[in-house]
């Protein structure tokens, strides 16, 4: 297989298996008191490890890892910022993806929104959390609502107020 078939097959791989994904934690030490953490990952049985390690070494990032609690499953996973920015956008604005191009869209406003340090400002954090609320089936998964979490950061006022008196 030559490197142009290599890459439209993992394209089609990532669109069955591959997954753009941002956590939404807590972490009261944060700014906002919410952390946004995007990740970039593809599974696949053990026995097939290799075409994850393919993966990685034609991205020429990531690692290759156990999935935890999966014995039988591994991940190639890029989490580093840095990597998404340089790598991994780039090379899907290239090479554009059918059925995860959507969420693909999404995930780089908001991994490029966080390199560009919106999340330090209330009323741009708001925005990307929105746009992360949107991705993955409309965030039905997720630990919090959209509402709990919006509400937790007050109304964007209240915040500079709270932020100012400090």
């Amino acid at each position: 297989m030559n490197n142009d078939q290599f890459i439209h097959y993992f394209l089609g791989f990532v669109d069955g298996e591959g997954c753009f994904h941002v956590s939404l934690k807590k972490q009261k030490s944060a700014k906002m008191h919410w952390v946004l953490d995007p990740i970039f990952h593809v599974t696949q049985h053990k026995n097939h490890k290799e075409l994850l390690y393919n993966f990685q070494k034609l991205m020429g990032c990531g690692i290759v890892i156990q999935k935890y609690g999966q014995s039988d499953t591994m991940q190639y996973l890029v989490q580093s910022r840095k990597e998404l920015v340089e790598k991994i956008i780039p090379f899907f604005k290239k090479n554009r993806l059918i059925v995860k191009r959507k969420n693909f869209e999404i995930f780089a406003e908001v991994v490029e929104g966080l390199n560009k340090h919106q999340h330090s400002n209330i009323k741009e954090f708001r925005k990307l959390v929105k746009k992360v609320f949107v991705m993955n089936n409309g965030g039905k998964y997720r630990k919090y609502s959209l509402n709990e979490v919006l509400d937790s950061l007050g109304s964007s006022e209240t915040t500079r107020q709270t932020r100012t008196k400090l």
